[in-house]
């Protein structure tokens, strides 16, 4: 019963993060279906953006991106880093990882598609959609449950939604902006000024001051100051800017 409820919890928080519908709402632990969905999400990752032979730093940063809007720090966050080079390698089937992922999510779930949609967004990095990307794509999509035309209308709103222009920052961006407490039209100079403010506000060398401040405090405030870290670096990387 509490492995249902964890279960429900997580889906329901992820759901709306990725949906952009309440990027700040905390994810609480939904073991092996967090498990599943963070190494299936960054190992299809890893082998959709290794297709041309070529990674380039947009797709690092796209993932940096969805390692954030995932709240992942830490541990978690160096598992998916080790998850995306794993699925680089030339030799990784990612089916059974997908097979996996089914287990818990379910086909055609609306969880299933935002998995989808963070997917064919990544083709958009280098322009749009490949023959080699179509194809994986297709076989993920499948194994997820969608017909072809779903898998259709899922990419053609992805290329609708997406937008990886330094001024605007839309979809998973907007985390970052968020986190930084910037709007996405914000000025070169203000991103550095609230980056050095959140850096210095949430620092945990302040904290430890506080005798009473227990280490599950201290542990929030050093995640705090990885996300602001994370989101400055991501900011920066799109608008081309010196970090």
């Amino acid at each position: 019963m509490i492995a249902q409820f964890k279960h429900r919890a997580y889906k329901r928080a992820i759901s709306d993060r990725l949906a952009g519908t309440s990027s700040r709402i905390r994810i609480p632990d939904g073991g092996r279906t967090q498990k599943f969905f963070n190494r299936t999400m960054f190992v299809v990752m890893g082998k959709l953006a290794k297709l041309d032979g070529l990674v380039i730093d947009g797709e690092i940063q796209y993932a940096n991106n969805v390692m954030q809007l995932l709240d992942l720090n830490g541990l978690s966050r160096q598992e998916a880093i080790d998850y995306f080079e794993l699925g680089k390698q030339m030799e990784t089937d990612v089916m059974p990882f997908l097979s996996e992922l089914v287990s818990c999510i379910k086909q055609r779930s609306l969880l299933a598609k935002l998995f989808m949609q963070v997917q064919c967004r990544l083709c958009f990095v280098k322009g749009g959609m490949r023959l080699k990307e179509k194809i994986l794509l297709r076989d993920v999509a499948e194994a997820l449950g969608f017909s072809k035309a779903e898998f259709l209308d899922i990419y053609n709103g992805s290329h609708l939604e997406a937008d990886f222009s330094p001024q605007h920052g839309r979809g998973i961006l907007r985390n970052a902006y968020n986190t930084l407490q910037l709007k996405p039209d914000a000025d070169d100079r203000d991103i550095r000024k609230a980056y050095l403010r959140l850096m210095s506000l949430h620092h945990p060398d302040k904290l430890v001051r506080d005798k009473n401040l227990s280490q599950e405090a201290l542990k929030d405030a050093a995640e705090k100051l990885t996300a602001i870290r994370n989101a400055y670096e991501a900011v920066c990387g799109f608008r081309k800017i010196r970090a």
